[in-house]
């Protein structure tokens, strides 16, 4: 039997040339990728937030002998002077969560004083109000019992007027470097509005590295553009 002549296969240049354009297009598509995905946890991170917020004023309507133990003035207070959206004031942190597995304190604390429930670490005063939120933290994801409540998005580069508690920022290797890390929930309330008691925020903190536990950016309520 005689081979078909007209049968002919690739030739080494043009797999050369196909492999160069996959190389090209992906070169092009992985950054805007990447940049969606990123885009997509903010959100997602955003969305838990909002539901973090709702779920404590809701809780400071129906108990609001728990305002008390939110606004009350004690010992082991953590206060931190921030700056969002180009505006700087002053918060104090009143329960805080974490927000990944690998969490600093998650790992450290797993089977020991974690045992209460996910929010905890702040002052003794605001203890009742940690109780309450821990025994109604079904509405958020992650659900009654975790040890802690999933953040999406563990990196985020601020502008450099905000930097917000950060003395030393931790690099991912997979990301340029100068971001900062967020995996941990902060409620805190604001202390600096004359005359009224100071509005509830949820903020993104970070667990490690050297400024660890400050806030680094608010994501509720009226989360920066940049973020």
């Amino acid at each position: 039997m005689k081979r078909n002549n007209n049968e002919k296969g690739f030739t080494l240049v043009e797999l050369v040339v196909v492999i160069a354009i996959i190389g090209i297009l992906m070169a092009i598509l992985i950054p805007s990728l990447l940049h969606y995905i990123r885009k997509a946890q903010r959100k997602a991170d955003i969305e838990t937030a909002r539901l973090i917020g709702q779920q404590v004023m809701v809780i400071l309507t129906e108990y609001p002998e728990l305002q008390n133990s939110v606004y009350s003035r004690g010992g082991g207070r953590a206060v931190y002077q921030v700056t969002c959206g180009g505006e700087r004031y002053e918060i104090e942190s009143i329960a805080r969560c974490d927000g990944t597995d690998d969490n600093k304190d998650t790992q450290t604390y797993i089977g020991k004083n974690r045992s209460q429930g996910a929010w905890d670490w702040t002052a003794d005063i605001y203890e009742p109000f940690r109780e309450k939120l821990n025994a109604e933290n079904s509405l958020i994801m992650g659900g009654q019992g975790k040890q802690y409540i999933p953040m999406r998005s563990r990196y985020y580069e601020p502008p450099k007027s905000e930097c917000n508690n950060e003395t030393d920022k931790v690099r991912d290797p997979s990301e340029r470097p100068g971001y900062s890390r967020t995996d941990r929930w902060l409620i805190v309330h604001r202390t600096n509005e004359p005359g009224k008691r100071g509005r509830i925020e949820v903020w993104a903190g970070n667990s490690q590295g050297r400024g660890a536990n400050g806030p680094r950016v608010r994501l509720w309520p009226d989360p920066p553009s940049y973020y």
